[in-house]
């Protein structure tokens, strides 16, 4: 997930193992602990933007290093602080290293827990990489913390709050996906296909609105399902495979390895002279009203392309005040406004 969401979530567990006996600075390490696995975000000055998309959430994210590197650090702020409580020392770098990895875990875009037996990457794909609704409760948690006096008898009470209002919804996302889910179910029953691979994740932000994916031979049926839709099945449009053009490069590098990063749900698109892979788990910037919309996830395979903002590209068009605007409407199982909009003002849609 994000950094500040790492920050909080890490200050609350600091504060919860170890505030009554080292105080406030219990929350400065288990904010910094929190973040330790994204170290791995400093190769991006050294590798290219292949390697880093495929490096990040890798050996870092393990939690056989963790529990190596937890207790090594622990012991070092044992030592940094006289040698009192090395146990809650270990226990706060560990813990708050292996939340870190769950977090992400819970997020589609995949996490190396195994490695380095194995390079499988996890992804529950349950919660956006930056949601406000599990972020906010622990972010004012941490700041009522920081607030009130080491001693207060009301620290732990505020912590305890944050973080089970934070866990609340946290699990209530699982739910969520799983009405997505079958949602997409129903509907395939009406397809030719017997057996599908699915991905269901959250659009911007929310857990209300979910993109979901099936896979077939030929190609992608996909669509967005709201938590408040009335019809109990989702309104799948078509994204047909180029098995031509992706036989044509099969033998890139750059293609094998984004292939297995996206877990098989990809197409591949020519555009003038360049060629693009595109990840579907991340969706199309307005999919839920233009099927002909931009992809979010679109890595140029042109040997000297820019595809530093390849992850979030897709997130900022998405952030356009009326993209935005007709995803909060999808959201609440209202018909999208994008169209009409677009049609009542003269403008071209953004495609």
């Amino acid at each position: 997930m994000d950094t500040l969401t790492h920050i909080v979530a890490g200050a609350a567990v600091g504060e919860l193992l170890l505030g009554k006996k080292v105080g406030k600075k219990a929350m400065l390490w288990g904010a910094l602990a929190g973040n330790a696995p994204d170290v791995d975000a400093f190769m991006n000055f050294f590798v290219s933007d292949l390697d880093s998309l495929i490096l990040h959430r890798g050996i870092t994210h393990s939690v056989f290093v963790a529990a190596v590197v937890g207790p090594l650090l622990g012991w070092l702020l044992y030592n940094f602080y006289g040698r009192l409580h090395l146990f809650g020392w270990m226990m706060l770098f560990t813990i708050n290293i292996w939340f870190h990895e769950f977090l992400d875990t819970c997020t589609m875009y995949g996490t190396a827990l195994l490695l380095p037996f194995s390079d499988y990457r996890f992804a529950f794909n349950n919660i956006f990489v930056v949601d406000p609704l599990y972020t906010i409760p622990l972010l004012i948690t941490v700041m009522a913390l920081l607030i009130l006096p080491k001693n207060a008898t009301s620290r732990r009470k505020w912590n305890l709050a944050g973080i089970f209002i934070s866990s609340i919804y946290m699990a209530s996302t699982f739910f969520s996906q799983s009405l997505a889910k079958q949602s997409l179910q129903l509907s395939l029953q009406d397809k030719d296909d017997v057996n599908y691979e699915t991905v269901v994740v959250p659009t911007l932000f929310n857990t209300l609105l979910w993109n979901v994916t099936a896979k077939t031979d030929t190609g992608f049926w996909t669509g967005y399902v709201s938590v408040f839709d009335t019809s109990e099945k989702a309104n799948l449009y078509f994204i047909p495979k180029d098995p031509v053009l992706e036989a044509s490069l099969s033998g890139s590098i750059a293609v094998q390895r984004l292939s297995r990063f996206s877990n098989g749900f990809f197409v591949i698109r020519q555009k003038g002279s360049d060629y693009y892979f595109h990840d579907l788990r991340f969706g199309q910037v307005s999919g839920w009203s233009d099927s002909n919309s931009h992809f979010g996830f679109s890595f140029n395979l042109s040997p000297k392309a820019d595809n530093s903002m390849v992850v979030q590209q897709g997130r900022i068009e998405g952030l356009e005040p009326l993209v935005f605007k007709s995803m909060i409407f999808r959201a609440f199982g209202r018909s999208s406004v994008i169209d009409a909009e677009y049609s009542v003002h003269g403008k071209q849609h953004p495609k």
